[in-house]
């Protein structure tokens, strides 16, 4: 992975990207869907509710569910929008997740939660660095599309 950034750089990089990806993760739209690894290396995908934050995007995962072991394991992570009619709109991501184990800074989370799952005691908390984003919508049927990924950094 080139450059990962958490969703507040990309959001000052890519506003109008960003805002995109907001609108179409949000759960008004249904669930997202995270694909993670599973111990035997098979892709896995699951229904989430991504947390947008004032300082970030998170996901929360109960503590029975099996993405649980998946991204303790491998931390690697793609994050699919549902596909919005009536232009089949979509936002994805890939990126890489942290655990939050910090108590005071999942109360911050949890205060500063603008849209996304409710924060409950059972759930482990991730921030999430991405390394890419994609948005498309068709019109006139054919799509159009922006991509973002963050360039190397010269020495």
């Amino acid at each position: 992975m080139l450059g990962l950034v958490p969703w507040t750089e990309f959001l000052s990089e890519e506003p109008e990207l960003a805002a995109h990806g907001e609108r179409l993760l949000s759960e008004s739209h249904g669930y997202a869907f995270l694909a993670t690894v599973a111990a035997n290396g098979a892709p896995r995908v699951h229904p989430v509710a991504p947390i947008f934050a004032e300082d970030g995007l998170y996901v929360a995962v109960a503590s029975s569910s099996p993405k649980l072991g998946d991204l303790r394991r491998d931390p690697r992570i793609a994050l699919h929008s549902a596909v919005i009619a009536p232009h089949d709109e979509e936002f994805s991501l890939r990126g890489i997740v942290h655990e939050l184990t910090d108590p005071a800074a999942r109360a911050e989370v949890a205060a500063s939660m603008r849209a996304g799952a409710e924060l409950v005691d059972h759930m482990v908390l991730f921030d999430i660095d991405i390394d890419s984003v994609g948005w498309a919508v068709w019109r006139d049927g054919a799509p159009q599309r922006r991509r973002w990924r963050r360039q190397a950094q010269p020495n």
